[in-house]
């Protein structure tokens, strides 16, 4: 069997090729999935108003999934519908895999009837998902009355 010689003044030389590949498929798979999660977070609802409340992302370190609920009554996960007990066992699972709990953000018209919450909330409590928030509109009417107004 021959071995081949190195000669003197020959390097190694690594394949960037392969490398290179991976970082555009990686950049390409990033930008895809944040188009999506941005188009599912300016779905165009009539979110409820509210004369008090907390900024939106007060823990980015939470995993957060968003539930939309329509004024039709049917709820959106992830950008399709689907129907309560589906939605449940979906929520659950993330809540169960997710490291310290899921936080659950409900997007909902606000001529949804109560009774369609109510069944969500029960369904995250059912679930164990106690971390649940609402997402709604500031009442700039109300913010706008004089100081001595209260």
């Amino acid at each position: 069997m021959h071995i081949p010689r190195r000669r003197q003044g020959q390097g190694l030389s690594i394949n960037m090729t392969p490398m290179i590949d991976v970082t555009f498929l990686l950049i390409i798979f990033f930008l895809v999935s944040s188009h999506l999660a941005k188009q599912e977070k300016n779905m165009p609802l009539d979110l409820p108003l509210s004369r008090t409340g907390l900024p939106d992302g007060l823990d980015r370190q939470r995993a957060t999934t968003t539930v939309q609920v329509l004024a039709d009554g049917a709820y959106i996960l992830a950008g399709s519908p689907v129907p309560l007990p589906v939605l449940q066992r979906a929520i659950a699972a993330r809540h169960a895999e997710t490291p310290g709990g899921l936080r659950l953000r409900i997007r909902t018209d606000r001529a949804v009837p109560y009774a369609n919450i109510a069944s969500l909330l029960k369904a995250c409590s059912q679930s164990g998902i106690v971390d649940v928030v609402f997402a709604v509109r500031e009442d700039k009417a109300a913010n706008s009355v004089g100081p001595g107004a209260r």
